[in-house]
């Protein structure tokens, strides 16, 4: 109703002056104008109703905040290295900040993730745990320290070897709007079908795929909307699996699943990730993951988790 619209309406319009009175620069600051001045003739009825939900105008804000915020592009390395047989992970005196106006996310981390680990990094939201995935994956860089995968330094590597190395499956892993093929097949773009059914099988989801009527041809619709949150999550891990990759990070893979559904999620995790090194991020753990090692992230560094 009319009164739904204004509320909307509200949220939009004080979410994007937050971000202008944030500080954000250049073409995000134009793009963050431009947004407010249209919200500002919506609310006043000068446009007609956009249908925006809430959770669309906040994430949509969210998602130019977090690119008024972004690092500069990672620099490829003019002479890669040698493509390292190994994928142990070391963290070395990292440093961290996302912009240099900004607390470092990260002072002095230190990290040792040998080949088949299973390690469970705990804390809570804002603590560094998805700058960890962005550096990780060469999305971000550090201003002092290194990262190394199989002994060399990651900033030697080109970036596509690295995503190729580590396969992340996060809370917001995207189903789009295709078959579930073809979405499965973002991760092994030659991947025959018999491979997709496996996949689908370890993920705990292959028995619904064979019940549809289009099976593999079924679209999942914009963001998975044809599945449940849980059905959705274990399409995006049978994405995950079928990667090659032998280090997993699993940033918070069961937010916004109930507590039955996250336990399921966690248990199949627990039973088709053996033999791969596995970096479990989260804000708590449930009780069946079982991890090798557990540390908390605090003011900036890796601690070990109590009891």
């Amino acid at each position: 109703g009319a009164a739904g619209a204004l509320l909307v309406q509200a949220a939009l319009l004080g979410a994007l002056a937050w971000g202008l009175a944030a500080g954000a620069e250049g073409a995000a600051l134009a793009v963050l104008g431009l947004f407010l001045a249209v919200a500002s003739a919506e609310s006043l009825g000068l446009l007609p109703r956009a249908g925006v939900s809430l959770a669309q105008a906040a994430a949509g804000a969210r998602r130019l905040f977090e690119l008024a915020d972004a690092p500069p592009p990672v620099a490829e390395p003019s002479t890669p290295a040698a493509e390292p047989a190994g994928h142990a992970i070391q963290v070395e005196g990292l440093r961290f900040a996302w912009t240099p106006d900004r607390a470092p996310v990260f002072e002095g981390l230190e990290l040792d993730i040998p080949e088949g680990t299973r390690l469970a990094l705990l804390g809570p939201s804002g603590i560094g745990k998805s700058s960890l995935v962005a550096l990780l994956l060469k999305l971000a860089a550090p201003q002092a320290g290194r990262i190394s995968f199989g002994g060399t330094d990651i900033a030697e590597l080109p970036a596509e070897f690295v995503r190729r190395r580590i396969a992340c499956l996060t809370q917001d892993a995207r189903l789009f709007d295709d078959s579930i093929a073809a979405n499965l097949r973002i991760a092994a773009p030659a991947a025959p079908d018999a491979a997709l059914w496996r996949a689908l099988d370890k993920a705990g989801i292959g028995e619904l795929v064979r019940a549809l009527p289009e099976a593999l041809a079924t679209r999942c619709g914009e963001g998975g909307a044809r599945f449940s949150g849980g059905q959705a999550r274990r399409l995006a891990l049978a994405r995950v699996l079928l990667s090659a990759a032998p280090v997993l990070v699993l940033d918070e893979p069961t937010a916004g699943l109930d507590a039955e559904t996250e336990r399921a999620f966690l248990e199949t995790l627990e039973g088709v990730t053996a033999g791969r090194t596995v970096i479990l991020i989260t804000h708590r753990l449930v009780g069946v993951e079982r991890p090798t090692r557990v540390l908390r992230l605090a003011g900036g560094r890796a601690l070990p988790a109590a009891g």
